[in-house]
């Protein structure tokens, strides 16, 4: 007979697969980004999610890129995250980071006006060192 714990830790190992199965498809979509300077799969496959799961979305994506040193597109994500997300703490983060860690990427593809309507130094100020 199975139990009662054998039944949940299986629901939450098949939960954690999907969970999985969904972010792994993003990182291959972010890669293949990466290779191709073409954003949009990645950007239809953020907007599928649920409106409340996009900013985590976006920061997987923003965060591989980064960290990958494809700083021009990810600067793109931020301005789309931003565009859609403006309150969001991981938002305000990464504006942050591309104004003071890249200010000249920053001047070439962030408009003065579009940091000065989407950039919220008070909330910045309030995020950690990694969002």
């Amino acid at each position: 007979m199975i139990s009662i714990f054998g039944i949940v830790i299986g629901v939450i190992f098949l939960a954690l697969v999907v969970f999985q199965m969904g972010a792994g498809s993003l990182t291959k979509q972010v890669d293949h980004a990466a290779k191709t300077n073409n954003l949009v799969p990645v950007l239809e496959q953020i907007r599928k999610k649920s409106r409340d799961a996009q900013p985590a979305a976006f920061n997987l994506a923003i965060r591989r890129l980064w960290d990958q040193y494809h700083r021009p597109l990810a600067i793109e994500l931020v301005k789309e995250l931003a565009q859609d997300h403006k309150d969001a703490p991981i938002t305000q983060y990464w504006l942050n980071q591309v104004l003071t860690v890249e200010p000249a990427m920053a001047k070439n593809l962030l408009s003065h006006e579009f940091v000065e309507a989407h950039f919220l130094p008070d909330v910045a100020a309030k995020c950690g060192p990694v969002g």
